[in-house]
This record gives C-alpha cells, sequence and structure tokens, in this order.
C-alpha cells in the first residue's frame, strides 16, 4: 500500500474508532426512575420514585417525588440538595457545595470510553447486561467499586433498563429506568437551583 493511502487509512481508522467509543453515551437523556437502597439503619430496601435528567459532561439533576420531593442539582461548578421542610410555613433547606463529586455524574461521564475495558474498568458483556469492574485509577477517580447496565433489548442507550453501582464504601444504590429519551435540547438552567423563598442556605 502506497505511504500516503496508508496514512489516509489510519486517519480514517482513527475516526471511527473515536465515533465508536462515543456513539454509546448521548449528549444528552431524560427518564422516571425508581430508585432503590437499603435503609442504613431498618436494612429494608426504600424506592423513590422521579425523574432525572443527564448533560454531558458532568451535568445531573434528579428530582424526587413523594412527600419529600427533594431535588439534586450538580453542574462543574456546583452541587445543590434541596429538601423541603415537612411541616407547612416551615424553612425547607438547601445545601450548596463547590464540588461535582456525585459517583452517578461521574459514571455516566466514563462511559464516553466506551463500552470496552480502559484504563478506568474493566467489562463482561451478557445479552442484556453489562458489568463493570473498576480499576484501581477508576476507583480513586470515581469512587465506585461495580457497575452494571441493564437493557431492555440491544445494548443502545435508548433502550436502557437499569443502572446500579456499588460505591467505595459498599454501598448500593439501583436504579430502574423507563421512558427514556435521549439527545433532547435540555438547558443549562436545568442544571441549576434557585433556592424558594423561606430556604435555610448551607455552604
Amino acid at each position: 500500500m502506497p505511504r500516503n493511502a496508508l496514512i489516509v487509512f489510519l486517519v480514517l481508522a482513527g475516526s471511527l474508532f473515536a465515533k465508536s467509543k462515543d456513539n454509546f453515551l448521548p449528549k444528552t437523556f431524560e427518564a422516571n426512575f425508581t430508585k432503590e437502597e437499603k435503609g442504613i439503619l431498618s436494612g429494608k430496601t426504600i424506592k423513590v420514585q422521579g425523574q432525572i435528567f443527564y448533560k454531558y459532561p458532568s451535568r445531573i439533576r434528579l428530582e424526587e417525588q413523594g412527600k419529600d420531593k427533594t431535588v439534586f442539582v450538580s453542574n462543574p461548578f456546583k452541587t445543590f440538595y434541596y429538601k423541603p421542610n415537612p411541616f407547612k410555613g416551615e424553612p425547607g433547606e438547601l445545601t450548596v457545595e463547590k464540588s461535582n463529586n456525585y459517583p452517578l455524574t461521574r459514571f455516566f461521564d466514563s462511559l464516553k470510553s466506551g463500552l470496552d475495558s480502559n484504563e478506568l474498568y474493566d467489562v463482561k458483556k451478557s445479552a442484556k447486561e453489562i458489568d463493570f469492574t473498576f480499576t484501581k485509577k477508576g476507583i480513586i477517580d470515581l469512587k465506585i467499586l461495580k457497575a452494571k447496565l441493564g437493557f431492555k433489548k440491544g445494548m443502545d442507550f435508548r433502550h436502557i433498563e437499569s443502572v446500579e453501582i456499588v460505591l467505595d464504601n459498599e454501598k448500593k444504590v439501583k436504579f430502574v429506568l423507563d421512558h427514556v429519551k435521549v439527545g433532547r435540547d435540555l438547558k443549562e438552567d436545568v442544571f441549576k437551583f434557585k433556592a424558594p423563598k423561606n430556604t435555610r442556605i448551607f455552604k
């Protein structure tokens, strides 16, 4: 093969490889979720429903429904956690931090590395599941030991059904997703939070 033709081939191959790595994780997605995690004291599985919004990179919003209706928002600059007061007229509480350490966001961001083993995680695939075992670097960077993605069919993000992560403290959290929508235009305001009136703010 002539030298020029070889260079063109290598450039195209590299471009296709990069595209295949970036193909899985959409730029944005939103979905309904049921979060399942064990209570620290009771040991019972607690289920909470809500909505999730994600935008690459490092933007996430979780709105939990039910009596608490908590809101968690994280962007590359700040993290907000709002919890309303169950008693009418009493102030809610908003915690604001200058960090972006939420493991779920970091996990989604890491999927830009693709669905093959890499420096962050080792991958094992079956028909409808992908298991991630994090490397030493992955554990340090993401604070996650293991993760699992479940699919209704195929390994396309549009068909994702569940996301499960095991943190470096062994805590396990599972999100069961439905009505997944990918690629919609999510404005930056979605990933900011303005405190309602009558709110105590902790920084």
